[in-house]
């Protein structure tokens, strides 16, 4: 086990790793697809595809979606049983995140707006860090508030659903208006719901801490749901 200090420590040194790995696959995804191998050449006024380089590139994002969700499991398991590391499976969930995110360089070329996207996170994330060490004494309140916010963000989506078919094809301006003004309604609602579940996370690992720390593990754990949070604000 591990002291108070040291907890915290292991916590956010896990947390930081998996943004670094992220993000480090993440650029040299981009620079090997766009630059080195790119998926795409402009020849005179036409563009090309490198078919080989498509392909590579389609099947390394359709693994990593499918070991994603198989990680998640295993970390998840490995956790409930207390027994084994998931040490491995923390860094190559990491790993295959940031081959999904590469998908981003593709849409969005201009690196400012990523930038400020990040430094945005950035702030969102530690603000809320800070606001769950503090009331960390009122948790049980955070999570009523991110259950209801869940229930109503779950019901504006079944709404759009069903507006949905009537919004592309029934020609009903209204209803199309409708629809894009539930659908920010439910990005925002998201948002908040994912800053809601920061400060949990964060109050989660200070009672933790004030009761002596917990194993590796739990350090990993707690590690990979900030790590969550973050990517999830982004």
């Amino acid at each position: 086990r591990v002291t108070r200090f040291g907890f915290y420590s292991k916590v956010f040194l896990y947390f930081g790793l998996g943004i670094l790995l992220t993000a480090g696959t993440t650029i040299l995804m981009s620079v090997i697809f766009n630059s080195i191998w790119p998926m795409y050449t402009l020849d005179g006024k036409e563009i090309v595809q490198n078919a080989t380089s498509a392909m590579t590139y389609y099947v390394l994002t359709t693994v990593s979606s499918i070991l994603l969700i198989a990680l998640s499991l295993v970390i998840t398991f490995t956790s409930l049983r207390g027994r084994g590391s998931i040490k491995i499976p923390y860094i190559l969930y990491s790993i295959c995140m940031g081959i999904m995110l590469s998908t981003i360089s593709f849409y969005i070329s201009n690196m400012y707006i990523i930038g400020l996207a990040l430094f945005v996170t950035a702030v969102l994330f530690l603000s809320m860090c800070a606001i769950g060490y503090i009331t960390h004494q009122k948790i049980n309140i955070f999570a009523r508030v991110a259950f209801a916010l869940l229930i109503c963000v779950g019901i504006l989506c079944l709404v759009n659903f069903v507006i949905l078919p009537f919004a592309l094809f029934g020609g009903n301006y209204e209803l199309a208006n409708a629809y894009m003004w539930i659908y920010w309604i439910v990005e925002i609602g998201l948002l908040a719901l994912f800053l809601i579940y920061t400060v949990i996370d964060m109050a989660r690992i200070r009672r933790v801490a004030e009761n002596g720390g917990g194993d590796e593990n739990l350090a990993l754990f707690f590690a990979m749901n900030l790590y969550l949070d973050f990517i999830n604000i982004f």
